[in-house]
């Protein structure tokens, strides 16, 4: 499904929270079960060998290009987000930016939304 297909009116834009609520909720769920499946695993091979197994994210310094490269795109639209975000806030306002979000026009809160989202933050 395009982005075409899921922005635009009050309604699509409504459908589209809906779905990246959803799709939040069922990552988070995800991570849960398969972090408790990876401890599962490393606490039955440290039974079995005695060797403990990391289970933490890699580090930064096993990033491979295409993580680099994936890693450069969610910053282009972090900073995109920036762009507006300083374009759209009155200075010296020190409202939130959920606060700030239902004064600006549908074009702008769907440009921030998808932004956000784009950059993973959202």
């Amino acid at each position: 499904m395009g982005d075409e297909a899921v922005s635009g009116d009050g309604e699509h834009l409504a459908i589209r929270e809906q779905l990246i609520a959803q799709g939040r909720q069922a990552i988070a769920d995800t991570w849960t079960e398969a972090n408790a499946a990876v401890a599962d695993i490393a606490a039955m091979i440290e039974t079995a060998t005695g060797v403990r197994l990391p289970t933490g994210r890699p580090s930064v310094m096993d990033a491979a290009p295409e993580d680099i490269t994936e890693l450069e795109q969610r910053c282009a639209h972090f900073l995109e987000f920036v762009e507006i975000y300083r374009r759209w806030r009155p200075r010296g306002d020190r409202r939130t930016l959920g606060q700030l979000m239902p004064e600006l026009p549908e074009d702008v809160r769907e440009a921030v939304a998808d932004h956000l989202v784009r950059a993973g933050l959202s």
